[in-house]
């Protein structure tokens, strides 16, 4: 059996402004690093043989209590970086559509394969994912914690999930959400934990 908890960064400031970070970075909120601390005590509870992160600023903040707490030292892995988003690091949704509207238009069109100038698509990220979800499937009897960011972090879960268990497209991926996937031969259960409440089944639905 190999457990996976997926955990993503605590807010950041470039977050509260709703601007696009992509591999920019902006560091965290006094909220962010209270949900890094409380990603820390949730996992704290569990015997983790692995910690991985994405090597940007933010990660590397929301990784440092859940060290802490874990007592398992961080390797830190490019792959699990968030979508590159070029020249579009920085900017606002509503930055982007009033000045590159028929990009935008692109994007929500054909999002699973739009690439932003100088930056990458979510199949890009999915490419340079998958060979390390392999090696941790490949690698059973382990508890791995991975903390990377929200369109990573949908990505990952559908690769462990697969197209069977996830039947609907992942919405959203709050800075407090922390996912537990578990497979156990060909079974494979998910389920979520919100500031570090729960276990709560399934996949995190977001409000409204």
């Amino acid at each position: 059996m190999t457990t996976f908890f997926l955990v993503r960064h605590g807010e950041t400031e470039w977050n509260t402004q709703r601007r696009i970070q992509g591999w920019a970075d902006s560091p965290l909120t006094s909220l962010g690093l209270a949900q890094a601390e409380a990603h820390g005590r949730l996992l704290g509870t569990f015997e983790i043989d692995r910690v991985l992160a994405s090597p940007l600023g933010r990660t590397m903040q929301t990784v440092v209590p859940i060290v802490q707490e874990t007592g398992v030292v961080a390797e830190y892995d490019n792959r699990l970086r968030e979508v590159c988003m070029g020249d579009w690091s920085g900017r606002t949704a509503q930055e982007l559509q009033a000045q590159y509207l028929d990009q935008w238009q692109a994007r929500l069109d054909d999002p699973e394969g739009y690439c932003p100038p100088n930056g990458e698509s979510r199949l890009d990220v999915k490419r340079r994912v998958a060979p390390l979800v392999t090696e941790l499937i490949d690698a059973p009897h382990q508890t791995v914690v991975l903390v990377s960011h929200g369109i990573t972090i949908r990505v990952l879960l559908g690769l462990l999930l697969g197209p069977s268990e996830c039947k609907k497209p992942i919405r959203g991926v709050p800075n407090d959400l922390v996912y537990c996937v578990t497979r156990k031969s060909s079974d494979v259960t998910v389920m979520h934990y919100v500031s570090g409440a729960g276990p709560f089944e399934g996949l995190f639905i977001p409000e409204g």
